[in-house]
């Protein structure tokens, strides 16, 4: 359970860490070019570095725990991007952050293990179907549509993302013949477009509500789902 939780935590740092460093590469470029940006692929390194800590969280505690904790990533995000992004910071910005804390650390203390789950048969199939809605909204709407959309958009790919890595966990072989698997693939697509949704959610809305609603969004959908489907013996 401690080994779990630290690296819950870990990838919490994290994930923050690479909010602000993809925020400062689309404050120096626009378009394609910030994907390309140096601090943009240092900050995809360490969300790779993340999501592997978070999987090996995941191991032993809830879905909906793990999310609840990597939610704190905001708060992360927003006290390095203060000084990094030079963003003005309210008191209830402040209150915000520190109600955000106590909640991570209430939700750890309350945290007990999870057994792992199959997922049900029609639970693919209706993952690939709601991975390609996003991707079409957001292919139609890249030139157009405000930065809060493509917030929700990545928040809607990282959580299929997470549901699906929790599935493939749940489903116990994690072979090399895994990669056969459209779980895995799932999980590979997911996290690209909701990389990419990100910096143009970053580029088309400031970076404090950009980053708080996808972090809404991605904590919200797997706890739902995770809980419902993944998160008990049937």
């Amino acid at each position: 359970m401690t080994t779990a939780i630290l690296a819950a935590l870990g990838a919490t740092l994290l994930y923050g860490l690479a909010s602000v460093a993809q925020g400062f590469a689309a404050r120096r470029a626009t378009g394609p070019a910030v994907v390309r940006h140096p601090a943009y692929l240092a900050g995809i390194a360490a969300d790779v570095a993340a999501w592997a800590l978070s999987l090996v969280a995941m191991t032993q505690l809830p879905l909906f725990v793990v999310q609840s904790m990597l939610a704190a990533s905001l708060g992360v995000a927003v006290l390095v991007a203060w000084p990094v992004l030079k963003l003005t910071l309210r008191r209830q910005d402040w209150a915000g952050v520190a109600v955000a804390t106590a909640g991570v650390a209430l939700v750890s203390a309350c945290a007990g293990a999870e057994s792992s789950v199959a997922p049900p048969g029609w639970f693919t199939p209706a993952l690939g179907a709601c991975l390609a809605v996003v991707a079409v909204v957001g292919c139609l709407g890249y030139r157009r549509a405000r930065g809060v959309l493509f917030a929700a958009l990545a928040g809607l790919a990282f959580s299929l993302a997470a549901l699906a890595g929790r599935a493939v966990m749940g489903a116990g072989d994690l072979g090399w013949h895994v990669l056969e698997s459209p779980l895995a693939w799932s999980v590979a697509i997911a996290g690209v477009l909701g990389t990419l949704f990100y910096a143009r959610a970053l580029e088309r809305g400031s970076f404090g509500s950009a980053t708080a609603v996808m972090w809404v969004v991605e904590s919200l959908v797997p706890g739902i789902v995770g809980i419902e489907v993944l998160g008990r013996d049937r």
